[in-house]
C-alpha cells in the first residue's frame, strides 16, 4: 500500500466515516423528534393543506438525506476497501463522489430542517387564540 492510500485510510475515511454516523444520529432524532411531535407542531390530524404539506415535505428531505448519508458513507468504504487491496488506483475517484453524496445529504437537511421551521411559522400563525377570562 502506498503512503497516499495509508493517508486516505488514516485521515481522510476514518474521519469521514465518523462525521457520517454523527450526522446520520442527528438527522435520524430531528426527523423522530419531528414525527413524535407534528400533532403538537401543526395538529397533524386536523390541519389544513399547506402545514401538512410543508412537514411531508419536511419527512421527505430529511428522509433523502439519510439516504444520500448512508448512499456516502458506502461509497467511501467501497473506496477504503480499494485502497486497502489495492483493487483500483481510482480510489480518490470514489472518495470523490461520496462527498458528492454527503454534500447533497447536507444539504437536504438543511432544505428538511428550513421546511419544518416554515411548518412551524405556519403552524404558529393558524393557531387560533385562547379563550380569554379562562
Amino acid at each position: 500500500m502506498d503512503d497516499g492510500a495509508t493517508t486516505f485510510l488514516q485521515y481522510d475515511y476514518a474521519e469521514t466515516k465518523e462525521l457520517c454516523k454523527h450526522f446520520l444520529t442527528l438527522v435520524v432524532a430531528v426527523l423522530v423528534f419531528s414525527l413524535t411531535f407534528s400533532e403538537k407542531i401543526i395538529d397533524f390530524p386536523h390541519a389544513t393543506k399547506a402545514p401538512r404539506i410543508s412537514l411531508l415535505s419536511a419527512w421527505c428531505f430529511l428522509l433523502a438525506s439519510i439516504i444520500a448519508c448512508g448512499i456516502g458513507l458506502t461509497v467511501m468504504t467501497l473506496a477504503a476497501g480499494d485502497a486497502v487491496y489495492s483493487l483500483s488506483t481510482n480510489y480518490l475517484g470514489r472518495a470523490q463522489t461520496a462527498y458528492l453524496w454527503i454534500v447533497a445529504a447536507g444539504c437536504s437537511f438543511v432544505a428538511g430542517l428550513l421546511s419544518l421551521m416554515i411548518t412551524a411559522i405556519i403552524g404558529v400563525f393558524r393557531r387560533k387564540p385562547a379563550p380569554e377570562g379562562g
